[in-house]
């Protein structure tokens, strides 16, 4: 049995930040209705790179549920939307602050029909506040936040993370609000509204920066890939890619300068600690990457292994998908679309009793319109009725 069996959301969110909430929800057993608009469905569905005329960005952030297209401009379209909240636990949406009341469709609305539902908005900055109003996306929050200006290298531009960093880390705390109203209902049956910010999520992200500038007064700047606390921490190049080193503990030091042929470092007083390492770290990162540069990957990595120091090689994702540990924890999977078999990510979170699990492909828009509304009582009559009207695809 799946954990959240039993639970129904109504999700009325498009793009990717509050999908790839309900896509979690979904995989752990709750039932993901999606409820996309009439005309063009979820804006993913439009985006590039595109496969026969649909683009890709659906397909990740939308397995294991049923979509239902409705026009919730139309009476008939919210009604059938209200009667879907009245068998339902928790109800999702990511438009820009405003646009659900405007709609008819917001927090009050739902108490409306049903008093205990749980209500979950996410959107760029927050439900209040002087940029309540404003649009943003996953880069834009990385921008706001600060996140992205610490981000990358010390003489390059402020770096954006290589996927919708924002946009995730904004669902997964989606996704632990909502448990927690889940939690709070199962003990008290009061719903509740949860507000999640993108930028919110990526500011509690930010770790050393604040605490730092507050204590220190210093402001945090752009290191590369290496880490203040310690060093060497870094990138470099070995003969065919990079690979990611590390030692954790100043203890580290010395087998680390032994690995790498140098034990005459380990014992240099000039090193002896993280921060005299610091003060050394452009002539410790070019005596390294001197080593480096002498042997592939595999080799490093089994050196390393010898002296018990922490390496990583740095993956393409084409590398990732044959990794031998993704494969072992089953996190690329085999999904199919309208014909097309493609591989996605899995399930991160590996449980004992209640494991998740993939039970539906991605829908296409509207595909379970009509089994769905049966389900709460319409007739093939109404259904007819509501379709000649527009009211659903």
């Amino acid at each position: 049995m799946n954990v959240l069996e039993g639970i129904r959301v109504v999700d009325l969110s498009t793009a990717y930040s509050a999908p790839i909430a309900t896509m979690q929800l979904a995989d752990f057993g709750a039932d993901v209705i999606k409820v996309e608009n009439t005309g063009k469905g979820d804006g993913s569905r439009t985006w590039n790179p595109m496969v026969d005329g649909e683009g890709i960005g659906v397909l990740y952030s939308n397995r294991n549920k049923r979509s239902v297209a409705l026009n919730l401009k139309s009476e008939e379209g919210k009604k059938a939307l209200f009667d879907l909240v009245k068998t339902a636990d928790v109800v999702v949406e990511n438009f820009r602050p405003g646009v659900c009341k405007k709609l008819g469709i917001d927090y009050e609305a739902m108490k409306a029909v049903k008093p205990d539902i749980i209500m979950a908005s996410l959107s760029g900055y927050g439900q209040t506040g002087p940029y309540a109003k404003k649009g943003a996306y996953s880069n834009l929050a990385e921008a706001q936040s600060g996140l992205m200006y610490i981000t990358g290298w010390p003489d390059g531009l402020p770096t954006g993370s290589g996927v919708a960093f924002g946009d995730s880390v904004a669902g997964m705390f989606l996704v632990q609000g909502i448990m927690f109203a889940l939690f709070h209902h199962q003990r008290t049956g009061e719903g509740q509204y949860i507000d999640v910010a993108m930028v919110d999520g990526l500011v509690a992200l930010l770790q050393h920066a604040i605490v730092q500038y507050s204590l220190l007064g210093e402001e945090p700047e752009r290191i590369g890939n290496r880490d203040l606390s310690e060093y060497p921490y870094d990138t470099f190049a070995a003969k065919d890619g990079y690979c990611q080193l590390g030692n954790a503990t100043t203890a580290d030091w010395a087998p680390f300068a032994e690995a790498i042929g140098r034990p005459d470092l380990g014992a240099d007083p000039r090193y002896a600690t993280a921060e005299d390492r610091w003060k050394h770290v452009d002539e410790l990162h070019d005596i390294i990457q001197a080593w480096a540069a002498q042997h592939t990957r595999s080799e490093i990595e089994e050196i390393f292994s010898q002296y018990g120091q922490l390496y990583a090689p740095i993956l393409k994702v084409s590398e990732v998908m044959e990794d031998p540990q993704i494969q072992h924890r089953e996190m690329v999977v085999d999904l199919e679309y309208r014909g097309h078999r493609f591989k996605d990510k899995g399930i991160p979170v590996k449980m004992s009793r209640t494991p998740g699990s993939i039970r539906r492909m991605p829908p296409t828009q509207g595909q379970h319109t009509d089994e769905v509304l049966k389900s709460i009582g319409y007739t093939d009559a109404q259904l007819e009725q509501l379709r000649a009207s527009g009211a659903i695809l």
